[in-house]
């Protein structure tokens, strides 16, 4: 875990620093400039006085630039940690998708499924991954595949992307249900799904009308 708790607070000092070294340092410059140096001894001092207050305008600058680096390491770390939250959230979220899933198809469509598990399927060259997979059989005894994705926000361009794979994995062979499962579905994904034949599924919504699909038939 990580923290940027002040950091905003620390990168203003150090900018007020700078600020305030550099402005010190232009008032004497402008002061030497109107009065000019009466002796040699006078002028010398003026040059050590500069010098002195251009190395503590380069020691603010190293400092907030120390900080800037500090703060975005530990943005870069907090961006990890989100990353890996949001990891372990699919991966939570696809475990409730299996277990729940085989029960309510049965008792919403009479689909008879015993498991859905992650599946890869060789496409030329590529490897394609599902999240859900399964073969089962439906009220009447007919064989189905059921083929699945699984997301914590489903929006259109979900609907449509996992679709498009589907078409590709079952390349016209299989009788088969699509079905997406999310915490959360997007008005536009419940139209997408209609239009497409994919049935969609939230634990926070009760089956809506545009996801009483027909088994799609490629």
């Amino acid at each position: 875990a990580c923290s940027i708790t002040g950091a905003p607070a620390l990168l203003v000092a150090r900018r007020a620093g700078v600020a305030g070294a550099f402005l010190g340092l232009l008032t004497l410059f402008q002061g030497l400039l109107k009065k000019g140096p009466s002796s040699e001894d006078e002028l010398r001092k003026s040059i050590e006085e500069l010098s002195s207050r251009l190395d503590e305008v380069k020691k603010a600058t190293d400092a907030l630039a120390g900080k800037v680096d500090e703060v975005s390491k530990l943005v870069a770390e907090l961006s990890k940690e989100v990353g890996k939250l949001g990891n372990s959230l699919g991966h939570i979220v696809e475990d409730v998708a299996r277990s729940l899933l085989p029960s309510w198809l049965s008792a919403n469509f009479g689909i008879s499924v015993k498991e859905l598990n992650r599946a890869y399927f060789e496409l030329g060259d590529k490897l394609v991954e599902v999240d859900l997979y399964g073969e089962g059989v439906d009220q009447r005894g007919e064989h189905v595949v059921v083929l699945g994705e699984v997301k914590a926000k489903i929006h259109r361009d979900d609907v449509r992307a996992f679709h498009e794979k589907a078409q590709l994995i079952l390349g016209g062979n299989s009788r088969c249900l699509l079905v997406m499962y999310g915490l959360h579905v997007h008005p536009t994904a419940v139209q997408e799904a209609a239009h497409r034949g994919v049935l969609l599924v939230s634990p926070y919504a009760t089956l809506m009308q545009s996801t009483r699909v027909k088994l799609a038939k490629s």
